[in-house]
């Protein structure tokens, strides 16, 4: 059972790296009381252990990626993280929108990479383009146990890897014919390595990885079946984040609720569905970094550590912490009172934004607009 775990201590230290909607960041000072750290939430545990074993006429279960109804066969089963390139080689990307959870960080050089993460991947004929692992991304694809879809990778997500904190499938070594083998490429550079439906199942078979939850999952996230409308959340229609190479911001459609994702200067689009990318959920994650020496590789301080962000849905925003004890422990994310934030069902994307003392504090970069009207203004 989760308690509430912010201390005045805990909250003040954080809030460091906190700001304001519609501007860059700019340190707050704190004026937050004591939260009881004794006192367990007992109704939101009630509640949220109702929400996941509940099933709807059809026999659907709640997805313990999105919240959404699945199909048993699907929701119950483990997921799997697929590590996507995101530059503009690759692009359109084929398959992601069907994920559930993107994460996206900052890699070497300035780009990102994403992981997308799903729970149905059924149907999808491609998925991709596919490409080399991270080490900060494994903690992430450890905390959902899901087997982990790579192409390679730097020796630091190797011996994370091969010390065996994820179950994986390496393309790298499983490549061959479409719908015959775990990954297969559309020609012959970097940029055209691809997996599938088939292709994934094909891995999980040929690597005898147990595709069952175990009896004690504990999903991910905490979500609110009646809606979260962040009543007390400041307004914010737009978000620009800093990544410096592809660029990307969201903006908010008050028609369907969902955010839109934009990135080299255009939209985001699935070449699958021909849609633009949304989420329903946004998560600014704050993380301290570093490079590792003789490298341009970049190392997050994830494991056992905690952070300050933002999270924003239906147009609002508030100030959350994050916490995560272990490399395989889910990363927990409160509000300032110290309760578990309470998603709306549908995607989340988690951005990871770079902080340290030592060197650029780029998360102060991030430009928040309450209204749509005042971000195309400024742009």
């Amino acid at each position: 059972m989760k308690k509430k775990l912010l201390s005045l201590v805990l909250v003040t230290a954080l809030t460091a790296t906190l700001f304001a909607c519609g501007k860059k960041e700019e340190p707050v000072e704190d004026t937050s009381t004591s939260v009881d750290t004794e006192e367990p939430d007992e109704v939101a545990e009630d509640l949220n252990a109702e929400f996941w074993t509940q099933t709807n006429d059809e026999g659907q279960v709640r997805s313990y990626l999105t919240g959404d109804w699945v199909d048993e066969e699907y929701g119950r089963q483990r997921p799997v993280a697929v590590m996507i390139e995101n530059t503009k080689a690759c692009l359109p990307q084929y398959g992601i929108a069907n994920a559930g959870v993107i994460y996206e960080c900052v890699a070497e050089g300035g780009i990102t990479r994403m992981m997308a993460i799903f729970d149905d991947y059924s149907g999808l004929d491609q998925i991709g383009n596919v490409r080399s692992s991270r080490p900060y991304y494994v903690y992430f694809a450890s905390e959902y146990d899901a087997v982990y879809v790579h192409a390679g990778g730097n020796p630091a997500a190797f011996e994370l890897i091969d010390g065996g904190l994820v179950e994986n499938l390496n393309l790298l070594t499983l490549e061959g014919s479409k719908d015959k083998a775990a990954g297969y490429r559309t020609g012959k550079s970097e940029h055209t390595l691809y997996t599938n439906s088939k292709g994934i199942d094909i891995g999980v078979e040929k690597k005898s990885y147990d595709q069952t939850l175990p009896a004690d999952y504990e999903p991910h996230f905490v979500f609110d079946a009646n809606g979260n409308k962040l009543e007390d959340g400041e307004d914010c229609q737009a978000l620009k984040l800093y990544y410096y190479t592809n660029h990307p911001y969201w903006v908010y459609n008050e028609e369907d609720g969902l955010y839109y994702r934009y990135e080299f200067g255009k939209e985001q689009i699935d070449a699958i569905t021909g849609e633009q990318l949304t989420a329903k959920n946004i998560i600014i994650e704050t993380v301290d970094w570093w490079t590792y020496e003789g490298s341009q590789y970049l190392g997050y301080y994830l494991s056992q550590n905690t952070g300050t962000g933002k999270f924003l849905t239906n147009g609002k925003m508030i100030d959350i912490t994050w916490s995560k004890d272990g490399d395989s422990d889910i990363t927990h994310y409160y509000d300032m009172n110290g309760d578990e934030i309470k998603l709306n069902v549908g995607t989340t994307w988690i951005q990871a934004c770079q902080q340290t003392d030592k060197s650029a504090n780029y998360v102060g970069d991030n430009e928040y607009y309450a209204t749509v009207e005042e971000f195309e203004k400024a742009n």
